[in-house]
């Protein structure tokens, strides 16, 4: 068996001692900001209702990240996490980008037009509209901050 990142085992635990004291769980969900537990709940829910880097793991320790959004407005999504690793935020950003070839120069041609606009403009754009590919490539969900730019979806 894998060994279970931080979040994983604090739900292995509450498990373990409601099962020791004979109680049946209600709720099916824990929440985790970072590895310090927030809340529980019956079911996942829309991830409008929490801050993005929040992590929610099932009873039967499958892992969500909330990806994308911002702490007012809540995250725009769920990914699938591994249970396996911690995932710490980075530069305030729960999700990690892919590091592959295609996705490095993607990147790079991301980062060329934000510092032309913000040549040309002064300022960052709010959003940058991505096709659905590009998103697979970058391993990132629409919604997702990508230095304070937020990406959006060509539909």
């Amino acid at each position: 068996m894998k060994r279970l990142n931080r979040v994983g085992q604090k739900v292995q635990t509450i498990i373990r001692v409601a099962a020791d004291k004979g109680r049946t769980l209600a709720n099916t969900f824990y929440f985790f900001n970072g590895s310090e537990f927030v809340a529980s709940a019956e079911r996942l829910g829309p991830a409008r209702m929490v801050a993005p880097g929040t992590v929610a793991v099932s009873v039967s320790g499958r892992q969500w990240v909330a990806v994308g959004g911002d702490r007012l407005n809540g995250a725009t999504g769920w990914a699938f996490v591994s249970p396996s690793v911690d995932r710490p935020s980075q530069d305030g950003d729960a999700a990690r980008f892919s590091d592959n070839n295609k996705a490095l120069k993607l990147r790079a041609k991301l980062d060329q037009y934000l510092d032309y606009f913000h040549d040309c403009k002064g300022v960052l754009p709010h959003s940058v509209i991505l096709r659905g590919e590009q998103f697979r490539t970058l391993g990132a969900l629409p919604g997702q901050v990508y230095k304070g730019v937020r990406l959006e979806s060509f539909s």
